[in-house]
């Protein structure tokens, strides 16, 4: 019997042990659960809408770092006249509806993301020549944005107009709140114009096109850049006017960042599009200086390297523009053959005279600008003196 009873006792321990063990586990299941839902996933980066932005993945060109320092500029000024608007919305004005003022800051601000808007069309897709697919395509189609942001501006002067009939100005309520209202409807037209402007540009025939056109503008800005980067090296003024141009960049946006801390009402925001023009002119430098060989006729590759094909049965959206690069593709390749039948043969054959001259003479012209910059007045030389000067700038 008392066996019995101790057998059921250590049963009903093991039982409680068991229950107990039970319990720990959902609230040890339960804790877990809830620390996953107190750390939610960041959320995606939104994206522009209506643009068509991929993601870079290789090296833009020469001429696309300049285009993207002059859409940064854009964009800075842009930002500047987005802050002279908040400094209005801040100010304390007399005489004035707060009303009239607040709306008159969200006029400036919302012009100032016009103009944002236009300068990161440029930044994203031409600025990005050569490492995005269509360039000119993400361009092209941030002018639904431009339109877009436009119309918003516009529903903001319509708030304006409303606004100056309020408080001291309410009789003027009965005129400007139907005109405001007016001015709204006008500005939302243009926001929905905009939205079906970036779709229309965004897809279909024109980004056709404009895919078309962004194959031909890579190949012919990188020949171009070339051949400017080649004449450069070939006279001596390449590494110099670079230099020049990389010291002019950098006092500018250090002059801009000054300004920029000088907490000056409208000077001030300034200061941004002073700096960013500053990096803009220290990098136009590549133009003329990088390693461009002499020698060759640039336009052979350049042309050779354009969307030809398709054109000649009408399919392709460049047709009548590779139409008439082919006529010319031929008429050089005619005129360079040596059989002097080409209609181009006088031009061409001058071309490959002083082509053929500039390779042959990069090797000494090119060493005896660098003497006449280091200081060295070699005679005979007909750029020394403009030499000479840049490479007294260039040693400031």
């Amino acid at each position: 019997m008392k066996s019995t009873m101790q057998t059921r006792g250590l049963n009903l321990t093991t039982l409680a042990c068991a229950a107990m063990v039970m319990a720990l586990a959902g609230c040890a299941s339960g804790g877990s659960g809830g620390g996953s839902g107190a750390n939610p996933t960041t959320p995606p980066t939104p994206t522009n809408p209506g643009t068509n932005n991929p993601q870079p993945t290789a090296e833009t060109t020469p001429t696309s770092k300049v285009v993207e320092g002059a859409g940064n500029t854009v964009v800075a000024t842009g930002n500047a006249v987005s802050q002279i608007g908040q400094q209005i919305k801040d100010a304390n004005v007399p005489l004035v509806p707060v009303a009239a003022k607040n709306a008159t800051g969200d006029v400036v601000i919302h012009a100032g993301n016009t103009v944002e808007t236009l300068g990161a069309g440029v930044r994203d897709g031409l600025g990005k020549m050569g490492a995005v697919e269509n360039p000119l395509g993400v361009t092209v189609a941030n002018t639904g944005n431009v339109v877009t942001q436009a119309g918003v501006t516009v529903v903001s002067a319509g708030d304006l107009v409303k606004a100056i009939g309020s408080d001291q100005l309410a009789p003027l309520a009965a005129v400007t709140n139907p005109v405001g209202g007016l001015v709204q409807q006008v500005g939302g037209v243009v926001m929905t114009g905009g939205d079906k402007l970036g779709q229309a540009l965004s897809t279909g025939p024109v980004a056709q096109l404009t895919g078309g056109v962004s194959k031909a503008i890579v190949p012919l800005t990188t020949q171009v850049t070339s051949t400017t980067q080649t004449l450069g090296a070939a006279t001596g003024l390449g590494a110099p006017v670079n230099g020049l141009l990389t010291k002019l960049g950098n006092t500018l946006a250090t002059g801009g960042s000054m300004l920029s801390n000088q907490n000056v009402p409208i000077v001030s925001p300034l200061g941004g599009v002073v700096t960013e023009a500053g990096k803009t002119v220290a990098v136009t430098g590549v133009l003329l200086h990088g390693n461009g060989s002499a020698g060759g006729n640039p336009l052979g590759g350049l042309l050779n390297t354009l969307p030809l094909a398709g054109a000649s049965d009408g399919n392709s959206p460049l047709a009548p523009v590779t139409g008439l690069l082919g006529n010319l593709t031929g008429a050089l390749g005619g005129a360079t053959s040596g059989s002097g039948a080409g209609p181009l043969a006088p031009v061409t054959g001058l071309l490959g005279t002083v082509t053929g001259t500039i390779t042959t003479t990069t090797t000494t012209t090119t060493t005896t600008a660098t003497g006449a910059a280091s200081g060295n007045n070699a005679g005979g030389n007909v750029l020394a003196p403009l030499t000479g000067l840049l490479g007294g700038l260039t040693r400031q």
